[in-house]
Protein backbone atom coordinates (compact mmCIF):
# COMPACT_ATOMS: atom_id res chain seq x y z
CA UNK A 1 0.00 0.00 0.00
CA UNK A 2 1.34 3.40 -1.02
CA UNK A 3 0.52 5.06 2.32
CA UNK A 4 2.91 2.66 4.07
CA UNK A 5 5.86 3.45 1.80
CA UNK A 6 7.56 6.83 1.80
CA UNK A 7 7.70 8.49 -1.60
CA UNK A 8 9.28 11.74 -2.65
CA UNK A 9 6.80 14.27 -3.99
CA UNK A 10 6.91 17.75 -5.39
CA UNK A 11 3.80 19.59 -4.29
CA UNK A 12 2.34 23.07 -4.60
CA UNK A 13 0.57 23.71 -1.26
CA UNK A 14 -2.82 25.43 -1.57
CA UNK A 15 -4.29 25.19 1.92
CA UNK A 16 -3.60 23.82 5.41
CA UNK A 17 -6.56 22.18 7.13
CA UNK A 18 -6.47 21.35 10.85
CA UNK A 19 -8.65 18.35 11.71
CA UNK A 20 -9.54 18.28 15.39
CA UNK A 21 -11.02 14.72 15.52
CA UNK A 22 -7.77 13.18 14.31
CA UNK A 23 -5.51 15.65 16.15
CA UNK A 24 -3.78 16.24 12.82
CA UNK A 25 -3.23 18.81 10.11
CA UNK A 26 -3.36 18.32 6.36
CA UNK A 27 -1.87 20.08 3.37
CA UNK A 28 -4.10 20.31 0.33
CA UNK A 29 -1.72 20.59 -2.60
CA UNK A 30 -1.24 19.96 -6.26
CA UNK A 31 0.87 16.80 -6.56
CA UNK A 32 3.16 16.82 -9.60
CA UNK A 33 3.53 13.03 -9.52
CA UNK A 34 -0.24 12.36 -9.60
CA UNK A 35 -1.07 15.53 -11.56
CA UNK A 36 -4.03 16.30 -9.31
CA UNK A 37 -4.94 17.92 -6.03
CA UNK A 38 -4.15 15.57 -3.15
CA UNK A 39 -4.35 15.66 0.64
CA UNK A 40 -1.16 15.08 2.64
CA UNK A 41 -1.15 14.49 6.39
CA UNK A 42 1.49 16.78 7.88
CA UNK A 43 2.49 14.21 10.51
CA UNK A 44 3.43 11.74 7.73
CA UNK A 45 5.85 14.14 6.08
CA UNK A 46 9.32 13.10 7.23
CA UNK A 47 11.17 16.01 5.64
CA UNK A 48 10.47 18.99 3.42
CA UNK A 49 12.64 21.13 1.23
CA UNK A 50 11.77 24.54 -0.19
CA UNK A 51 12.48 24.82 -3.91
CA UNK A 52 13.16 27.94 -5.97
CA UNK A 53 10.24 27.13 -8.27
CA UNK A 54 7.33 29.49 -7.87
CA UNK A 55 3.69 28.61 -8.49
CA UNK A 56 0.29 30.23 -8.22
CA UNK A 57 -2.76 28.78 -6.53
CA UNK A 58 -5.43 28.55 -9.25
CA UNK A 59 -7.97 31.35 -8.98
CA UNK A 60 -10.81 28.83 -9.05
CA UNK A 61 -9.49 26.87 -6.05
CA UNK A 62 -11.69 27.47 -3.02
CA UNK A 63 -10.97 25.38 0.08
CA UNK A 64 -14.53 25.85 1.32
CA UNK A 65 -15.93 24.43 -1.93
CA UNK A 66 -13.30 21.68 -1.94
CA UNK A 67 -14.49 20.46 1.48
CA UNK A 68 -18.16 21.45 1.04
CA UNK A 69 -19.57 17.90 0.99
CA UNK A 70 -17.06 16.22 3.26
CA UNK A 71 -17.64 15.60 6.94
CA UNK A 72 -13.94 15.84 7.70
CA UNK A 73 -10.81 15.63 5.61
CA UNK A 74 -11.88 12.82 3.23
CA UNK A 75 -13.44 14.29 0.07
CA UNK A 76 -13.93 11.14 -2.01
CA UNK A 77 -17.26 9.32 -2.43
CA UNK A 78 -20.59 10.56 -3.69
CA UNK A 79 -22.74 13.09 -1.85
CA UNK A 80 -25.73 11.52 -0.13
CA UNK A 81 -28.71 12.81 1.79
CA UNK A 82 -28.30 11.59 5.36
CA UNK A 83 -31.17 11.69 7.85
CA UNK A 84 -30.62 11.19 11.55
CA UNK A 85 -33.23 10.89 14.30
CA UNK A 86 -32.38 12.44 17.66
CA UNK A 87 -34.76 11.66 20.50
CA UNK A 88 -33.00 13.27 23.48
CA UNK A 89 -33.84 17.02 23.77
CA UNK A 90 -30.48 17.72 25.45
CA UNK A 91 -28.61 16.15 22.53
CA UNK A 92 -30.78 18.12 20.08
CA UNK A 93 -29.77 21.30 21.92
CA UNK A 94 -26.08 20.37 21.85
CA UNK A 95 -26.15 19.41 18.17
CA UNK A 96 -28.11 22.47 17.07
CA UNK A 97 -25.71 24.85 18.87
CA UNK A 98 -22.86 23.74 16.62
CA UNK A 99 -22.34 23.95 12.89
CA UNK A 100 -21.22 20.39 12.22
CA UNK A 101 -21.66 20.80 8.48
CA UNK A 102 -22.84 23.71 6.31
CA UNK A 103 -25.71 21.60 4.90
CA UNK A 104 -27.24 20.65 8.26
CA UNK A 105 -30.94 21.22 8.84
CA UNK A 106 -33.01 20.36 11.93
CA UNK A 107 -36.73 19.59 11.84
CA UNK A 108 -38.76 19.00 14.98
CA UNK A 109 -41.19 16.07 14.63
CA UNK A 110 -44.71 15.85 16.07
CA UNK A 111 -43.80 12.92 18.36
CA UNK A 112 -40.97 14.96 19.91
CA UNK A 113 -37.89 13.74 18.08
CA UNK A 114 -35.80 15.90 15.75
CA UNK A 115 -34.54 14.95 12.29
CA UNK A 116 -31.11 16.24 11.28
CA UNK A 117 -30.58 16.23 7.50
CA UNK A 118 -27.15 16.54 5.87
CA UNK A 119 -25.78 16.47 2.32
CA UNK A 120 -22.42 14.75 2.79
CA UNK A 121 -20.09 12.02 1.69
CA UNK A 122 -20.52 9.00 3.98
CA UNK A 123 -16.95 8.62 5.17
CA UNK A 124 -15.48 6.78 8.13
CA UNK A 125 -15.13 10.16 9.86
CA UNK A 126 -18.89 10.62 9.80
CA UNK A 127 -19.56 7.01 10.83
CA UNK A 128 -17.27 7.43 13.85
CA UNK A 129 -19.09 10.64 14.78
CA UNK A 130 -22.48 8.90 14.67
CA UNK A 131 -21.20 5.95 16.72
CA UNK A 132 -19.78 8.36 19.27
CA UNK A 133 -23.31 9.52 20.12
CA UNK A 134 -24.34 5.94 20.88
CA UNK A 135 -28.08 5.32 21.18
CA UNK A 136 -28.79 9.08 21.11
CA UNK A 137 -28.70 9.22 17.29
CA UNK A 138 -30.29 6.83 14.80
CA UNK A 139 -29.38 6.80 11.11
CA UNK A 140 -32.61 6.68 9.11
CA UNK A 141 -31.10 6.96 5.65
CA UNK A 142 -29.37 6.19 3.40
CA UNK A 143 -29.76 2.44 3.93
CA UNK A 144 -26.07 1.67 3.26
CA UNK A 145 -24.91 3.96 6.08
CA UNK A 146 -27.60 2.57 8.39
CA UNK A 147 -26.49 -0.99 7.57
CA UNK A 148 -22.84 -0.11 8.16
CA UNK A 149 -23.71 1.25 11.60
CA UNK A 150 -25.75 -1.89 12.41
CA UNK A 151 -22.87 -4.18 11.37
CA UNK A 152 -20.43 -2.15 13.47
CA UNK A 153 -22.70 -2.30 16.52
CA UNK A 154 -23.02 -6.09 16.13
CA UNK A 155 -19.26 -6.46 15.83
CA UNK A 156 -18.74 -4.27 18.92
CA UNK A 157 -21.28 -6.34 20.83
CA UNK A 158 -19.33 -9.48 19.95
CA UNK A 159 -16.16 -7.93 21.33
CA UNK A 160 -17.75 -6.97 24.65
CA UNK A 161 -20.38 -9.63 25.28
CA UNK A 162 -19.12 -12.87 23.75
CA UNK A 163 -18.76 -15.80 26.06
CA UNK A 164 -15.19 -16.56 26.97
CA UNK A 165 -13.47 -19.73 28.09
CA UNK A 166 -11.90 -18.02 31.09
CA UNK A 167 -12.83 -15.09 33.22
CA UNK A 168 -10.85 -11.89 32.76
CA UNK A 169 -10.01 -10.26 36.08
Amino acid sequence: MEANNATERIIDPYFIEPAAPGHASYVIAYCHQRKEIRIFKVERISSAELTNVSYSIPQDFDANKYFASSWGIVVEDEVKTVKLRITDPEIVRILSETIWHPSQKFEKQKEGSTIMTLQITGTYEFLAWVLGWGEKIEVLKPPEIREHIIKTIRAMKNVYIKERQGVIK
